[in-house]
């Protein structure tokens, strides 16, 4: 009997150990630069024919309105530079503008 409980518990423990490591902790979006969002909001694309005006709002520009552009990373651009480099689930609710410690000036 002591033999099928601990059975039936390493059975149970096999079926769940898959399920604790699929644990989200966030959304991960790839960017140029081996990786760096840093270099990539201050930078943009060039290859692709565009530049980064203001990463921190995700504001860009084309560099030559003759040559092509290339939207591939544009988006992932703007997503990920807004968040401060970091790619993190969007956050509802009330937001927290114009510096007041109050917390009722946040409705």
């Amino acid at each position: 009997m002591n033999r099928s409980i601990v059975l039936l518990g390493l059975m149970a423990l096999v079926a769940v150990a898959p399920a604790m490591g699929q644990v989200k902790r966030g959304i991960y979006k790839e960017v140029p630069y081996n990786n760096d969002p840093d270099t990539f909001c201050k930078k943009g694309y060039p290859p692709h024919n565009w530049m980064a005006i203001d990463g921190k709002r995700g504001l860009w520009t084309i560099i030559n309105p003759q040559a092509p552009l290339n939207t591939q990373h544009i988006g992932t651009f703007m997503y990920v530079c807004r968040q401060g480099g970091v790619a993190t689930e969007p956050k509802y609710g009330a937001d927290k503008g114009g510096g007041s410690s109050d917390p009722a000036a946040t409705f």
